[in-house]
């Protein structure tokens, strides 16, 4: 869980290993957060509201 507030970006990310993929950027935090395609909809509709 993260604040709406925090998000800045989704972004979707291609990993050599891991494949493609959705990542969510947040206010001053480095790491990007892995999302779930399966919630990438929910997600959005989240940031959107």
């Amino acid at each position: 869980l993260v604040s709406r507030r925090a998000v800045r970006a989704v972004e979707k990310h291609n990993d050599p290993v891991e494949g493609e993929g959705w990542m969510v950027r947040l206010d001053g935090v480095e790491e990007r957060l892995a999302v779930s395609r399966r919630q990438l909809a929910a997600v959005r509709e989240a940031l959107m509201s």
